[in-house]
């Protein structure tokens, strides 16, 4: 059974330990959820996927770009561009297009209403889901709720987001391509996912074609989404600078506080070797007290985490702050071997030492 009372002069590594726990907790919850909403916007499958474009503006419809995948009738194939502008009165929001072939659909979080059907896409009708940050510009008439973009209007079948988190979704709104005239602008960029390569080398050689019948040119395009940290940590960068500062002054308090740990049981360690205790025994029980003040430290730094949980989701309502243990455990076993160097360092000095002059606490 542990004693608590002899880890009271363990109290401030403990503290500070907690803090680094909970600190790195609470900056993981926020990188994760960054994370899997950018995949869960950019990821489609693990289909062959290629980005375009075509180099003019003003002469390829959305429409005649998947009128030439409506051809491919045996593969699975998934259209996309993006960003498609739409101009509000002080500010500008970004959406994207969307086709799917043969059922092959791209699986969205819907908050209300429904997603789109393959009949709705393949027969080119005009709709649209929005989302849940966007839905102050869903118009109601006529006993249906619209969405305009550019001069078109799309009937909202859905609401795009979630009750329970932040999705990718949140503040972009998804039409069908095949409904709209709009042309294809060199700004923005097309996306195809197939199954089938030797189709999908067709189809680029179509729109190819298509863009020399309309006196343009067309271009592929090296676009990687790979997840970026410095991108992500810039997005939050005023909440992650506090979240560092504490993170940094938690370490070097863990540091001094293990210093002045070790060089108060120095006492201790001299009555031991006085009354005949190796080395090693000594090293042990010293490392005893240092991992089960980690371990303690462990167990509140989450536990704080989720005490703080619901406050923080009502601060900060765009973050879920999921606890991730696994992460976290093995972050606190590398800082843990940060601190174990400051407590090995005063400890083999005292393998040399007289134990008189450890008692007096002293190791020279």
């Amino acid at each position: 059974m542990i004693s608590f009372k002899k880890y009271k002069k363990l109290t401030y590594i403990i503290t500070t330990f907690t803090l680094i726990v909970f600190t790195f907790s609470i900056v993981l919850s926020i990188l994760v959820l960054s994370y899997k909403n950018k995949q869960e916007v950019n990821n489609i499958s693990n289909l062959t996927e290629k980005y375009f474009k075509f180099n003019d503006s003003n002469n390829i419809t959305f429409r005649e770009v998947c009128e030439i995948v409506d051809n491919y009738n045996n593969s699975q194939i998934y259209l996309e561009y993006e960003p498609l502008p739409k101009y509000l009165n002080n500010d500008t929001i970004f959406g994207r297009g969307i086709y799917f072939k043969n059922c092959f659909q791209k699986s969205f979080p819907i908050l209300e209403g429904r997603d789109f059907t393959k009949e709705e896409i393949e027969n080119g009708e005009k709709v649209a889901l929005v989302g849940v940050n966007f839905k102050d510009e869903v118009l109601e008439e006529n006993n249906g709720r619209f969405f305009t973009i550019g001069e078109e209007k799309f009937k909202v079948i859905g609401i795009l987001g979630s009750s329970e988190r932040q999705t990718g979704y949140d503040n972009t709104f998804l039409f069908n391509l095949k409904s709209s005239d709009e042309f294809s602008d060199t700004r923005s960029s097309w996306k195809i996912n197939i199954e089938n390569n030797e189709a999908l080398k067709n189809i680029l050689n179509e729109y190819k074609k298509l863009a020399v019948n309309k006196n343009t040119s067309f271009s592929l395009e090296d676009i990687k989404k790979d997840f970026n940290l410095k991108e992500t940590l810039n997005e939050y960068k005023d909440f992650i600078d506090i979240l560092f500062l504490v993170f940094i002054i938690g370490i070097l308090n863990l540091i001094i506080a293990i210093y002045y740990w070790i060089k108060k049981s120095i006492k201790e360690i001299g009555v031991r070797k006085a009354y005949g205790a190796s080395n090693g025994k000594i090293v042990i029980h010293i490392l005893k007290q240092y991992l089960i003040s980690i371990c303690i430290a462990l167990i509140m730094g989450v536990s704080l985490h989720l005490l703080l949980k619901r406050l923080l989701i009502y601060m900060f309502p765009e973050f879920t702050f999921d606890v991730y243990y696994q992460s976290i455990i093995f972050i606190t076993i590398i800082f843990m071997f940060i601190g174990l160097i400051a407590v090995l360092i005063p400890l083999f000095k005292a393998k040399k030492v007289k134990p008189i002059n450890i008692m007096k606490g002293k190791l020279k």
